[in-house]
């Protein structure tokens, strides 16, 4: 299977997920305006909607990055420019995990 096959396969197998996972998290945030800073806490404290949101954010910032890359490589013509930014994109992703990742893990411990 060649790179742009898995790609184009992953991006859907994340898209799907990104389904039911954004319409849970909208109908909670909805909820979120109405509840005070420690039921936040406690709810992101429940390792199920801590690992929801946990794949939920990986899914998105995956589906995302799939998607940068293909538009980056389809239209940025010079080679060292695509270079940069493709490993400026990637930088974002996984720093964007490992903030997510983080904070997941201070509230969790704190629980």
């Amino acid at each position: 299977m060649s790179n742009y096959s898995f790609k184009w396969i992953i991006q859907r197998i994340t898209a799907v997920l990104l389904v039911p996972l954004t319409f849970w998290f909208i109908y909670h945030c909805i909820l979120f305006s109405k509840i005070d800073y420690n039921q936040l806490v406690a709810f992101f404290s429940s390792y199920v909607n801590s690992l929801l949101f946990l794949i939920m954010m990986v899914a998105m910032l995956i589906h995302a990055k799939l998607g940068c890359e293909t538009i980056i490589e389809d239209y940025i013509p010079s080679l060292s420019l695509k270079k940069n930014t493709i490993n400026s994109v990637r930088i974002i992703f996984y720093g964007s995990i490992i903030i997510t990742a983080i904070s997941l893990l201070s509230i969790l411990s704190k629980a």
